[in-house]
């Protein structure tokens, strides 16, 4: 390195540390931030299941051993009219089964947030803002085999942006809100997933859509360390096929054992017309087999046992 430049960054350090250094000497008292105005709730919880089989056991089956992180950061702000609702949401999981590869079971990333300003006790107006994705590669899987890949971070993301009404109860158990104007935005940043997740659109690896949204978040006590938490989705397109639904549910069913330990039962049904799948082959007039794409109805159920604990 150059001596010359090595002493002008020097120079630039020690001055600056000086500077700072006297910045904060000249304050008699620190300056203590209010943040009662804040509620943060980071929740992390490990889950772990297995199973093993000795040789000679006759009831069959196949050893197999799974483990999952899941992360939820809720950071929510709320002062007089004005709120302000941030949260963050990871779930990763991989499974290994007899002597196959470990393949991953769970890969989200999710962030949401949501400003409103309250013009009566239960109504809002409220501006969104949400982004999912995946965190790395995922793969179908297929009688216990890796199959083609159905999906890597930024391959699909969706975006949506937009402003409506927001209706929450007194207790803020049941929260409602509904865009007539959302902007939808579908990213595929992999050229081998677009025809997949954008079937035959032609505009490159993103689609733009504007509709109406939905989405409710209902929260209720069952009794006593068991609570249901639904969340859900309904958007159209006002632009191309308004009328068609794209639906997205998903329902944890949670029962708290102790401070630490819980089950989760989680079932999630998503159904989306650009979402193409591969649905039967066909021999077309001139004898070339072509395969059928068409959208499906999706549905998992994902049932935890393990540690889960909330800040």
């Amino acid at each position: 390195m150059n001596p010359k430049y090595l002493s002008r960054g020097l120079f630039l350090f020690i001055s600056l540390f000086t500077f700072y250094s006297t910045s904060f000497t000249m304050v008699d008292e620190p300056v203590v931030e209010d943040t009662s105005y804040w509620n943060v709730s980071p929740t992390l919880g490990l889950f772990f299941s297995q199973n093993s089989f000795s040789e000679y056991y006759k009831g069959g089956g196949v050893n197999s051993v799974a483990l999952g992180l899941h992360v939820d950061l809720k950071a929510n702000y709320e002062r007089g009219s004005h709120t302000w609702e941030n949260q963050l949401r990871m779930r990763y999981g991989g499974i290994k089964v007899g002597a196959l590869p470990v393949q991953k079971n769970e890969d989200i990333f999710e962030m949401n947030s949501k400003y409103g300003h309250s013009f009566s006790d239960h109504l809002q107006v409220t501006g969104l803002f949400s982004f999912e994705t995946r965190i790395h590669d995922v793969y179908e899987l297929k009688e216990g085999e890796r199959g083609k890949l159905i999906g890597n971070f930024l391959a699909p993301a969706y975006i949506n942006m937009g402003s409506g009404v927001d209706f929450k109860t007194k207790d803020k158990m049941v929260s409602i809100y509904y865009s007539p104007l959302n902007s939808k935005l579908t990213v595929v940043n992999d050229e081998e997933l677009i025809p997949q997740y954008l079937g035959n659109y032609m505009g490159g690896s993103a689609r733009y859509e504007l509709g109406s949204l939905l989405k409710f978040d209902v929260k209720y006590k069952i009794m006593e360390n068991i609570t249901l938490h639904s969340i859900g989705s309904l958007f159209t397109n006002h632009l191309n096929d308004f009328g068609k639904v794209d639906v997205n549910l998903e329902n944890n069913l949670k029962f708290k054992v102790n401070k630490f330990f819980s089950v989760n039962l989680l079932t999630q049904v998503i159904y989306d017309e650009d979402i193409l799948f591969d649905i039967n082959e066909v021999e077309t007039p001139g004898g070339e087999t072509v395969v059928e794409k068409g959208p499906r109805t999706q549905f998992r159920e994902v049932l935890n046992i393990g540690l889960s604990h909330t800040f």
